[in-house]
């Protein structure tokens, strides 16, 4: 046993530089509390979360069986911002569109949407932006200090990337491209908008402008004669806007949208050498989806250790994992039809490897009995061998690993008990793991509390209360968890969720979180005393809880009598 320990030391000191998947929260009461459970640890799913807690034989549930299921969808890197900017900027697309497919001129408003969302697409491909969707769920069986459980982890991330250099609006032609043939380009009343504009063009570059609009470095002066230069295409700008109904206002603002956004834009637009030889019709912008599922068969069992109150537990698994991986050209008209999830689903490569845990946990007050609030330390390492499962093929053809690594994670946690019916926990990770968005990683901080209502041996409401928060990004915004169960006799029936703090504001008016989980389980547990209040009594408590536990049999002897 002492190797053991050992081996558990061994891999708390060499670890931390691991990475692996993010951490799933399996099962609503772990959720509810944030997240944080590592030192709590009881019941069946304790063998996921610490299989150390399966040696609480004592104080907890002696057997039974927890389904648990959940889900969660996160954004990240701000991409529902940069989304959201984009859908602000739509309806002037539209009108953009209009004048590339008619032959007609931009004006100062039309431009600045032009400027300012070739400057959003840009941070689009900023690393770490995406959006992952993971669920998790399955059977946990526990008998005495062993356990069998069979759960499936699945993620997977969206990545967008956007192609900058395929984005030429037309041809000096006119017809099929935007046109200033026949455009006013006098200077206009509004001189302090044309001067912004003219200064934002001088930044892009005229020459790289001019490309854009129309595929040559000289393309505008040769459909207006008039248009040889930043200040008079301002003019023109201007003038154009004023000419259809743009108010002032609208075009101070414009000039104070392309002043703002000309200098990320400049760096896009100069990749722009020739329209013809860079349309939008050539523009490889894409979505790829990456990530796999995961399916979990393991075996685990907790024992007590040579020091008082120190358990030791592991798990040996075998792990059934299916990669997928697609990437959907977002202008090709099959892209968002119900063939892409038939696309990803045949870009999948399956195969199955062995996995190991082992978790610690250590009642702090049996080894040092005058600690107050019955202190409990926990860490697990899960997948510390790191399994590697195959890639899928056209996931190597395009520059990715040929295996996807579920490299091992470290999660440490500490709880304290002020009452029985109350545990307050924390739990921290100590890995910063990966996550199917490149660049994106996930080191969670978490707190919660839960308290136990009636706090019965036949009945008991516990209401739980978290947040949790990724501390590998400092504008990372806190996610606030809630929950509650219905424990009654043998029968437990619990629930939970977590949403950002976080909000983005969308052209409907409503407001999205960054990301929101949900949770919910069954559970039947039998042979000791129920989860909800396992937190083992002090000595001079005993009597006392001993009488409680028996007056509350009784009384539920009675009430099913009376029935």
């Amino acid at each position: 046993m002492p190797r053991l320990l050992a081996a558990v030391l061994f891999v708390l000191a060499h670890g931390a530089n691991a990475s692996a998947e993010v951490w799933h929260v399996l099962g609503p009461r772990a959720m509810g509390m944030g997240g944080a459970f590592v030192a709590v640890a009881e019941g069946s799913i304790a063998q996921y979360w610490n299989p150390a807690g399966l040696a609480q034989e004592a104080t907890a549930s002696k057997w039974g069986l927890q389904v648990p299921v959940g889900a969660k969808v996160e954004f990240t890197g701000n991409v529902l911002q940069d989304a959201n900017a984009l859908g602000d900027l739509a309806s002037k697309y539209s009108t953009v569109q209009t004048a590339q497919t008619n032959g007609a001129a931009l004006n100062a408003d039309q431009m600045a949407s032009v400027v300012k969302g070739i400057s959003t697409i840009k941070h689009l491909n900023d690393p770490g932006k995406g959006v992952i969707a993971s669920i998790e769920g399955g059977a946990n069986i526990k008998t005495g200090r062993w356990a069998v459980s069979i759960n499936n982890f699945t993620s997977l991330g969206g990545t967008p990337f956007v192609d900058t250099v395929n984005i030429g609006l037309g041809t000096i032609a006119g017809a099929g491209g935007v046109s200033f043939a026949g455009v006013a380009a006098g200077a206009p009343t509004d001189t302090a908008s044309r001067d912004s504009i003219a200064s934002a063009i001088t930044t892009i570059g005229y020459a790289n402008l001019n490309t854009l609009v129309c595929g040559g470095a000289a393309c505008i002066a040769a459909q207006n004669a008039g248009i040889t230069s930043a200040t008079t295409l301002a003019n023109a700008l201007v003038n154009q806007a004023v000419a259809s109904g743009v108010s002032a206002s609208d075009i101070t603002a414009a000039a104070a949208t392309m002043a703002a956004n000309a200098g990320e834009a400049a760096t896009v637009i100069s990749n722009v050498t020739s329209g013809n030889n860079n349309p939008y019709t050539n523009n490889q912008s894409n979505l790829t989806v990456r990530g796999g599922s995961f399916t979990e068969m393991a075996f685990g069992h907790g024992r007590a250790l040579f020091l008082p109150g120190l358990m030791l537990g592991g798990n040996l698994k075998m792990i059934a994992g299916r990669v997928g991986y697609e990437r959907f050209n977002v202008l090709n008209k099959d892209a968002g039809s119900t063939t892409a999830l038939k696309d990803f689903k045949n870009h999948t490569a399956s195969s199955v490897q062995p996995g190991l845990d082992l978790g610690v946990l250590w009642k702090l007050d049996e080894i040092l009995p005058f600690l107050p609030l019955r202190p409990r330390f926990g860490v697990v390492a899960r997948n510390i061998n790191n399994p590697e499962f195959n890639q899928p093929t056209l996931a190597t053809t395009n520059g990715e690993s040929s295996k996807y690594a579920l490299n091992g994670q470290i999660r440490s946690g500490l709880a304290i008990s002020p009452f029985n019916w109350w545990n307050i926990s924390a739990d921290v990770d100590l890995t910063k793991n990966v996550t199917p968005i490149p660049g994106y990683k996930s080191q969670m901080l978490a707190v919660g509390t839960e308290i136990n209502i009636f706090n019965r041996s036949w009945i008991n409401i516990p209401l739980r209360a978290g947040i949790t928060k990724n501390i590998t990004s400092s504008s990372s915004k806190p996610s606030y968890a809630g929950g509650f169960g219905f424990n009654l006799l043998h029968f437990i029936f619990d629930v939970g969720g977590s949403i950002s703090s976080e909000r983005t504001t969308i052209n409907s008016g409503n407001k999205i979180p960054s990301n929101a989980a949900a949770s919910a389980q069954l559970a039947f547990m039998f042979g000791g005393s129920p989860e909800r209040h396992s937190v083992k009594p002090k000595a001079d408590d005993q009597a006392t809880s001993t009488e409680k536990v028996r007056e509350d049999a009784e009384k539920a002897s009675k009430a099913l009598d009376a029935e």
